[in-house]
């Protein structure tokens, strides 16, 4: 014993063993130290940093260990920040919701999937939705409770004078299914907006008339109008078409054109009626429209085709089609009605609607528009009233006129 404490005593006055045994006492020292931080290290692992609130709880964390008021108060104020990025995405998230409920219910309940998509896209925001949403609720009310609610429906919306009035005064829409009804009056609405609009944009020179080709061909839509107006003023390069008018490709009405896009060559051209642009076509593949048949063709407006459309939204099959193909189904369906009026296949107009509904399934066949197109017999004779009594030929036009308003159902 006596000799290991010598030998200690001289190995502590050598510097070496100093300095390698205030090494060890620091390592010693040590010990508890590291073990914290191994602790600390585990306990923040379970915090996915990555999230807005795996950051919150390992800062949370931070805070609860924290002795130091410094520290603590910058650690409080990050977590503040933190909860404020989590309401933003929180709000966010449910406007997105919002959006995307709104837009189904637009597109289901009012039958509009071209509002619903702008819905979608941002373009008409979520009160303009909803503003058309209220309207058509106020609509389908006044539908329940009759005529007297009807009427002053129209008026109140500025529909006091239209050829509807008329018919709900007849009584012919006593007892209408609600659904129809709001759909019918929200559609003429906003054809009557359109109609305006076109108008005002026809005025404003030749830029306008530019804008206002566009929207017709759904180029752009109604919230484009002052984007795309300010970049054709600009100067800004557009697509130039001439001789533009309709004839059929693969069974198909579609607008056709000599085509000329900024920095490319003219060509033939049509509209494509998924895409909305202008595409190449080979002549070949093109048929062409006789002229009694494009008078045809002006005769039918937006209102023929909603009314085409509560038609065919009987048949499953239809609302199964592309907003394409729903166009073009409900475009046949308002021709064979002019065709089964001017050649007097029918004695009233409910019987005209009813038998093209029951040829719906016609419309799809190859050469059907072919068929329909190429006549060139000429009427002559008689013409029949709404109620079906004869009338003369010469107010085969004012016939035509009114079955362009919708028959009781």
């Amino acid at each position: 014993m006596a000799t290991f404490s010598q030998q200690f005593l001289a190995n502590v006055g050598r510097p070496q063993f100093a300095q390698g045994m205030f090494g060890l006492g620091q390592a010693i020292g040590g010990i508890p130290g590291q073990l914290e931080q191994s602790r600390l290290r585990q306990e923040m692992a379970q915090f996915d940093t990555t999230t807005l609130a795996g950051r919150k709880g390992m800062l949370q964390s931070q805070l609860e260990q924290a002795e130091d008021p410094q520290q603590r108060l910058a650690l409080g104020e990050k977590i503040s920040q933190i909860e404020q990025q989590e309401q933003a995405e929180q709000l966010r998230t449910t406007q997105t919701e919002n959006v995307k409920q709104l837009a189904n219910q637009i597109e289901t309940e009012l039958g509009d999937p071209e509002l619903a998509d702008l819905v979608r896209s941002e373009q008409v925001s979520v009160i303009q939705g909803r503003a058309e949403v209220k309207n058509y609720i106020k609509a389908r009310e006044a539908a329940k409770r009759g005529k007297a609610a009807q009427l002053r429906y129209l008026t109140s919306v500025g529909l006091g004078d239209s050829e509807l009035k008329a018919q709900i005064e007849a009584g012919e829409y006593e007892g209408v299914d609600e659904a129809s009804f709001a759909r019918l009056v929200t559609n003429m609405q906003k054809t009557e907006k359109e109609q305006t609009l076109l108008t005002e944009l026809r005025k404003r020179g030749e830029v306008g008339q530019q804008v206002a080709e566009e929207l017709e061909l759904g180029i752009i839509t109604n919230s484009q109008i002052t984007d795309r107006f300010q970049k054709i003023s600009a100067g800004e390069p557009t697509t130039k078409y001439a001789n533009k008018q309709r004839m059929v490709l693969d069974g198909k009405v579609v607008w056709t054109a000599d085509v000329t896009k900024p920095g490319q060559d003219e060509f033939p051209g049509y509209m494509d009626p998924e895409t909305k642009e202008w595409k190449p076509v080979d002549a070949d593949r093109l048929e062409k429209i006789s002229e009694e048949q494009k008078q045809s063709l002006k005769d039918i407006d937006k209102s023929d085709l909603d009314i085409a459309a509560r038609y065919l939204s009987k048949d499953p099959n239809f609302t199964a089609l592309s907003p394409a193909e729903q166009d073009q189904a409900k475009f046949k369906f308002a021709l064979r009605l002019n065709e089964l009026i001017g050649k007097k296949e029918v004695d009233t107009l409910n019987e005209a609607y009813e038998k093209a509904y029951g040829e719906r399934d016609q419309f799809q066949k190859e050469g059907w528009l072919a068929r329909l197109f190429g006549s060139s017999e000429k009427d002559s004779g008689t013409s029949v009233d709404r109620r079906g009594r004869p009338k003369p030929k010469k107010d085969a036009d004012e016939y035509i006129k009114e079955a362009k308003q919708v028959p009781q159902q």
